[in-house]
């Protein structure tokens, strides 16, 4: 299902109200590599819409997996020193809508997707809220990752998770949130949404590839740089008619 990334005037005109600033939304990349570039997307599809996003510079810690890995002491931190709500996206994002108004109804210490079809927690977006059990579940997160730096966070966190889950003393209040806060923009096992908030462009990709004969790409590193090519052009052209700041 290939959702249009819609033009700032009909983004804002289907957006909910956008909600106080002490709504952040946090985001990290390592420092000198193509994920700069992920941010300042991130970051101008953000501000057309009145969006805050805090995206922090990291030092690359050698590798993809412990990269991602660093995701869940980058959340300990966060969540430690600052106060309201925080809404994690990955860097390799754009907004398509608005999202605090639909996310009030998730009232828990986290929310996240789960993928269906698989049945896999998706980390790419996790709404943190407010509470000390969330804090406490991002540290066990971070000493785990820690712990085990080559295991991709998001099975550490989902692990964790239904650990709780299946203890007689539950500790955290996870709720799941549909996919249309981490839409895939080429998964065509995409459960139908009404809406779109975030879409992923899936910038691992790019990250992952190996060298091909003659320069050619893989298919699917093709749709990505091609999706991303029309967001940058539609992007471009407001900035230009708008002045929007595309800077993370």
């Amino acid at each position: 299902m290939l959702v249009h990334f819609p033009h700032s005037d009909k983004a804002a005109a289907l957006s909910t109200t956008a909600k106080p600033s002490d709504n952040l939304i946090v985001a990290f990349y390592t420092r000198d590599s193509f994920y700069e570039r992920e941010a300042q997307r991130m970051a101008a599809s953000a501000a057309r819409l009145g969006l805050s996003v805090a995206a922090t510079a990291v030092d690359s810690a050698g590798s993809w997996v412990r990269n991602a890995s660093m995701k869940a002491e980058f959340l300990f931190n966060e969540r430690l020193g600052r106060r309201g709500p925080l809404l994690y996206v990955d860097v390799d994002a754009v907004f398509h809508r608005n999202p605090w108004s639909a996310l009030e109804e998730y009232m828990g210490d986290v929310a996240v997707h789960y993928d269906t079809h698989v049945n896999k927690l998706i980390a790419a977006t996790i709404l943190i809220n407010d509470t000390p059990a969330a804090l406490r579940l991002m540290e066990m997160w971070k000493d785990r990752c820690n712990g085990n730096p080559d295991i991709w966070d998001q099975v550490v966190l989902e692990q964790i998770i239904a650990e709780d889950a299946a203890s007689e003393t539950q500790q955290f209040d996870v709720r799941h949130i549909p996919a249309a806060f981490c839409w895939i923009f080429d998964r065509v096992s995409n459960t139908a949404v009404d809406t779109v908030f975030i879409e992923q462009l899936q910038a691992s990709r790019e990250a992952r590839s190996k060298p091909r004969w003659f320069g050619l790409v893989g298919k699917r590193l093709q749709r990505r740089r091609e999706r991303v090519e029309i967001i940058d052009r539609i992007l471009e052209q407001e900035k230009s008619r708008t002045g929007f700041s595309s800077e993370a």
